[in-house]
């Protein structure tokens, strides 16, 4: 995406951030500074070899690390793993978090808080995995919340697993219109929101997949993913659940088959 427009890649990346138990998180990613110049070698070498075109890719240095290509957010942390090279899914979360992933609604009386349910159900309702997100109101594993005031662009963020964590955090844009031009809808926040689940329980874009761990199985693109970036958000918005792709997926992931990959 860039973020999210799709979801500006919104592959989000790995904040390790604290979550409070009204669902703010201590530590937020704060833009600092827009100059890519100051990007140090290493980190332009780190996602050179990630598959990002660096010399087109935007790149913000945040309060933490680094935004790229609008909403991936990477943390120090995760570029200086050596595990970053060749991947599909970006990280993975542990099989015993996974069935029981605690998601708190910090919305708020709006058209994203309305879509909250339909994004935590279209995963949930995937058969044959052990994947559960369980709405929460207090101690979240993640907070969903509405972005402060030039935070983000596009709809939306999320953020990738680390050390067999799911995400910690979603952040949506409100002030962002619909493809439409109009206001977001609460089924299409829903969808939003299904999508930047996605990343933070592991999820590349559709179109990133040669750049991650291929899950076997599953078709090189799938052109009806809720993970599909920019270049269709017609897709994301108007999906009435996740595609056959992202099921075999998920179940791949996260299920009680010996070869599950969150067993790895």
């Amino acid at each position: 995406m860039k973020i999210f427009k799709f979801f500006m890649l919104a592959i989000l990346a790995l904040s390790v951030v604290q979550c409070t138990n009204e669902g703010e998180n201590d530590a937020q990613p704060e833009i600092t500074t827009s100059s890519q110049q100051d990007v140090p070698s290493e980190v332009l070498s780190k996602l050179q070899s990630m598959g990002f075109d660096t010399d087109k890719t935007s790149i913000v240095i945040t309060k933490g690390g680094y935004i790229v290509d609008g909403d991936i957010f990477f943390t120090e942390e995760a570029l200086r793993e050596n595990n970053l090279q060749k991947q599909a899914f970006f990280g993975i979360v542990d099989c015993n978090r996974a069935g029981n992933i605690r998601i708190q609604n910090a919305l708020g009386n709006n058209a994203a808080g309305r879509g909250f349910q339909r994004g935590v159900n279209l995963w949930n309702n995937v058969n044959g995995t052990t994947l559960r997100l369980i709405p929460v109101t207090r101690n979240p594993d993640i907070v969903v919340r509405l972005a402060r005031p030039g935070e983000i662009g596009g709809w939306g963020r999320g953020e990738f697993p680390t050390n067999g964590r799911e995400g910690r955090l979603i952040v949506l844009n409100l002030n962002e219109p619909s493809i439409d031009g109009d206001a977001v809808t609460a089924r299409e926040w829903g969808n939003i929101l299904t999508h930047e689940i996605g990343h933070n329980i592991g999820l590349l874009h559709i179109e990133q997949s040669q750049f991650g761990t291929f899950v076997p199985g599953t078709p090189t693109f799938d052109r009806r993913s809720i993970m599909t970036s920019g270049s269709n958000p017609g897709v994301v918005f108007n999906a009435n659940r996740v595609s056959n792709g992202d099921r075999r997926t998920v179940r791949r992931m996260y299920s009680n088959n010996n070869n599950r990959l969150c067993g790895r």
